[in-house]
């Protein structure tokens, strides 16, 4: 249909309902738009550029212009293509002040289709992605990252934040304007204070840009063009080699002490004892240290534990949980996004019980009762413990031990079940997956193999410190052991 448009006769009373009409007078008239399809309405204005009009469909009403023109949009590698019909989107009708001003928008869309026989939207587009920014990078990869089937952590948002607020000076330079020697000059700028810091900043970088980079190769193929955006600046610390190799990062916690794993011979049993002179006093946190060895579980999975019988069913399929009726621990979603699962094995239970009976003491809000070690502070935005520094500081001091971080007691608990376990049960127990190798799929342990190991595990860790085993396992199936008598030296 083609006629001469204008804003208030024609534009502002066009509807998915209605569509104009010439009579025999060459009226406008309105009729029923029975189909009820959207229409298209070519503008016959002498001021008009060929090809200009309006398309009404149920929800709005937008200028476009099409026009026919030879080549057309087409990758380099498939030649010449005959002539074809371009049609772009202008905008919304109400984005604009007159219809005047939308023909002279629709000028400008005609020599783009003219001069690049493209879709002058699509060449705004890769012109967009050209200059996209580091900001609009890391903005991109954050929405990415909490888009996915299975959420980014909050730990990983918060590094990834860490990340960019670190490079913040250049959150408005484009990513074509960021060079080899400005990249090393800032890495070698970082590194000087903290290496960790920059390989960790860096890597963020460069994997945010890498993901914009395949999103675009993506878009590109499936518009049979060629991308816009291909080369990553950050791959230049790989080829210079400013990441620490594996070797070189395992040098380096030796020489600064980072990883201090306790040994079954000396400092396990003296961290253990002094744990268990400290337990009448800090029960909470001394519990809580206690199962995360006994367990070899991460700080965190440990801490948000909760019972299974103050969940409902819907929660429990997304919440970790104790269930001593069933003798299993659950793990939800852990660092490898994973599931995990463990029996739960004589010393454990009755830590359990313990801990079951104090929860549920009077003097425990039944606000907090769902937490296996619910926070002391009515203020803590978990809802349950989190913090054993100072405890650990303390424990450490009473031992005569340099140095002990909450992973270590996960180090210690891998340490020993390499002594009593086969390979295949340490990385269960660990909950350490490898989805390349096709033979841990053949190589899984049973449940019974698992809860052996996890036993032995248990008593080989409580063996150490004979007051602590003691108070937990004495009885006619574990017959006490002598404790030490006086301080440890």
């Amino acid at each position: 249909m083609k006629m001469t448009l204008n804003q208030s006769i024609i534009i502002n009373k066009l509807s998915i309902e209605t569509k104009p009409e010439l009579d025999s007078d060459g009226r406008v008239v309105y009729v029923p738009n029975i189909s009820g399809k959207p229409y298209l309405i070519t503008d016959s204005h002498r001021d008009s550029p060929v090809g200009f009009g309006v398309k009404i469909s149920a929800t709005k009403k937008t200028y476009i212009i099409q026009r026919r023109v030879s080549g057309g949009d087409r990758s380099p590698s498939e030649g010449k293509s005959p002539s074809q019909v371009i049609r772009a989107t202008i905008g919304n009708v109400s984005d604009f002040a007159s219809i005047d001003q939308a023909r002279e928008v629709a000028r400008t869309y005609a020599q783009s289709m003219k001069s690049t026989k493209r879709n002058p939207n699509t060449v705004k587009r890769e012109a967009d992605i050209a200059e996209l920014t580091l900001s609009e990078i890391f903005t991109q990869y954050r929405q990415h990252l909490l888009g996915r089937s299975k959420p980014a952590k909050p730990n990983s948002i918060r590094v990834l934040d860490k990340a960019e607020q670190k490079l913040k000076e250049w959150e408005r330079y484009r990513v074509r304007d960021l060079t080899g020697s400005l990249i090393l000059k800032k890495f070698d700028e970082i590194a000087s204070k903290t290496r960790t810091t920059a390989e960790q900043t860096f890597r963020w970088a460069n994997v945010a840009v890498q993901h914009s980079i395949d999103v675009e190769a993506m878009n590109a193929q499936s518009q049979q063009r060629l991308p816009v955006l291909t080369y990553n600046p950050f791959t230049v610390l790989r080829v210079q080699k400013k990441y620490r190799s594996r070797s070189e990062l395992e040098e380096s916690y030796q020489s600064k002490g980072v990883r201090n794993p306790l040994s079954a011979k000396d400092t396990l049993g003296k961290f253990l004892e002094a744990l268990n002179n400290k337990r009448s006093f800090n029960r909470l946190g001394c519990d809580y240290l206690l199962l995360t060895v006994l367990l070899g579980a991460r700080k965190e999975e440990t801490a948000s534990l909760c019972w299974r019988e103050e969940l409902s069913a819907e929660e429990a399929k997304s919440t970790s949980y104790v269930d001593l009726v069933n003798k299993k621990i659950f793990f939800f979603d852990t660092k490898n996004r994973t599931n995990h699962e463990l029996p739960i094995c004589d010393a454990v239970k009755c830590l359990l019980e313990q801990r079951r009976d104090i929860v549920f003491d009077k003097e425990v809000k039944a606000s907090r009762r769902k937490w296996v070690f619910p926070a002391r502070s009515p203020r803590s935005k978990s809802g349950h413990y989190s913090d054993s520094k100072t405890l650990r500081e303390y424990l450490c001091a009473e031992a005569g031990i340099a140095k002990v971080g909450t992973h270590d007691l996960r180090r210690t608990f891998g340490r020993i079940a390499e002594e009593i376990g086969s390979y295949a049960v340490v990385k269960k127990l660990l909950n350490h997956r490898n989805t390349t190798d096709p033979t841990e799929r053949y190589a899984e342990p049973d449940k019974n193999r698992v809860f052996e190991a996890l036993q032995r595990i248990e008593l080989h860790i409580l063996m150490t410190a004979p007051g602590l085993y003691n108070n937990l396992l004495a009885s006619a199936k574990y017959p006490p052991i002598p404790e030490y008598s006086g301080k440890q030296a």
